[in-house]
């Protein structure tokens, strides 16, 4: 399953709508049985989970092949979730995002449900179900005090919370949107839509607005680099531009075809102490970047091993439209995440691979493949945290590569996931 919002658009699509951008109704049906609609908080003990010298934490390699073994054996037995802390309940469809206030108090969530809801991290009581939406709620995000919260759906329609008074304070409607965040510093609001705007409110009025219009291609991907002054935006015809905000005029780019991806940027980040930013596409490469310049330092090939080689080239030489879809797919990069304080960079694939690559050298360093492909990963300190399509949470040793944890957390995908604490 792709994750990307093209494919998130198919899977909010209600019983018996005619409208569907991709597939047939039968496939986007199974696609919507299988998504789960709970969230699980799981508790991570440091002494017992991340301490990577401790050797009754991880699983050897043995044990996972063994583990393999006896669930090739017996398909159908129901998967036995691992214990969590608190389920949070109260969404009648699938969710598609969650963020965590910045005092760990609250957790947001947005469903296929048209909702928002915020929950208290400890009890798990729900605190504010936000309703009014047109769509599913593919986009949820507290400010930096925990004030306000932002939420989104794929119709463009946003609407800001405010969280001491649990009420409705601004809305504003846009073409169909691909990401939503605030400003790490102040109260400022981005959004990047499909037709390649940016758009920037700075509150609590939002009534003060700019607009940077990129190309003619969405807007997939952002992040904010140089102090929080710029913002590096990764668009769907592969190309890269680093927007002044206070001008609202681009920096540094990187347009041409020897520099861009060959397909849609799918996720962006950035290391502050390595003035390095990271984009990872949808054609299996991640491009590094200088932050403060704009230079472009390299390219990795991330693509699955016998993947090597362009996708145009690949497809003129006589592979069905079908097949090159469901390879590009397969190569397509949907995190990318650079340690704070290590100069590595972890990437994790459609394919199922979470590859760490040294930023110095540019060399790759370990390759882990999973079962199922990995939709999300986060560093913490040197540990590695990653969410993938079997429902599971594993943590590897970012320095060794080494599996340290596997957390069995859903019978269903994961599709987002956020560290408290």
């Amino acid at each position: 399953m792709d994750l990307n919002d093209s494919n998130m658009r198919e899977n909010s699509k209600k019983p018996g709508d005619s409208t569907s951008q991709h597939g047939n109704e039968n496939e986007e049906n199974e696609i919507h049985d299988e998504i789960e609609d709970e969230i699980e908080i799981i508790e991570m003990n440091d002494e017992d989970v991340l301490d990577a010298e401790m050797d009754d934490m991880g699983l050897d390699e043995d044990e996972n092949d063994n583990n393999e073994e006896e669930d090739d054996d017996d398909d159908e037995e129901e998967i036995e979730c691992d214990p969590f802390l608190l389920k949070l309940e109260g969404h009648t469809g699938a969710i598609f995002c969650l963020d965590v206030s910045a005092n760990n108090s609250l957790i947001a969530t947005g469903s296929e449900d048209d909702t928002a809801m915020v929950f208290h991290s400890q009890n798990a009581e729900i605190v504010l179900k936000c309703q009014g939406h047109k769509d599913s709620v593919t986009c949820v995000r507290f400010s930096h005090d925990s004030q306000y919260l932002a939420t989104g759906d794929l119709s463009g329609l946003i609407k800001v919370w405010k969280m001491a008074s649990k009420e409705e304070i601004w809305s504003f409607e846009l073409s169909d949107l691909e990401w939503l965040q605030w400003h790490p510093k102040g109260l400022v609001l981005f959004a990047g839509t499909v037709d390649g705007q940016v758009w920037m409110w700075k509150g609590p009025q939002f009534v003060e607005t700019k607009t940077m219009q990129g190309p003619n291609a969405a807007c997939s991907a952002a992040v904010l680099v140089n102090q929080d002054r710029c913002l590096c935006c990764g668009y769907g015809d592969g190309s890269l531009r680093i927007w002044d905000l206070k001008s609202a005029a681009v920096a540094h780019s990187l347009t041409d075809r020897h520099h861009a991806h060959e397909g849609q940027v799918n996720c962006i980040d950035c290391s502050t102490e390595f003035n390095l930013i990271a984009t990872g596409g949808l054609d299996g490469i991640v491009e590094l970047v200088q932050s403060n310049n704009g230079k472009f330092i390299t390219k990795l090939d991330c693509r699955p091993r016998g993947g090597e080689g362009s996708s145009q080239q690949q497809r003129r030489e006589g592979e069905d439209e079908e097949d090159a879809e469901e390879r590009e797919n397969k190569n397509s990069i949907e995190s990318v995440a650079l340690a704070s304080r290590l100069p590595l960079l972890a990437v994790g694939t459609l394919a199922g691979e979470l590859l760490v690559w040294d930023c110095h050298t540019t060399m790759l360093r370990h390759r882990f493949s999973n079962e199922a492909g990995v939709v999300k990963l986060l560093w913490l300190d040197h540990w590695i945290f990653t969410a993938g399509l079997d429902g599971c949470v594993r943590v590897f040793d970012g320095r060794s590569g080494s599996l340290l944890k596997k957390l069995q957390c859903h019978s269903k995908e994961i599709l987002d996931f956020r560290l408290i604490g």
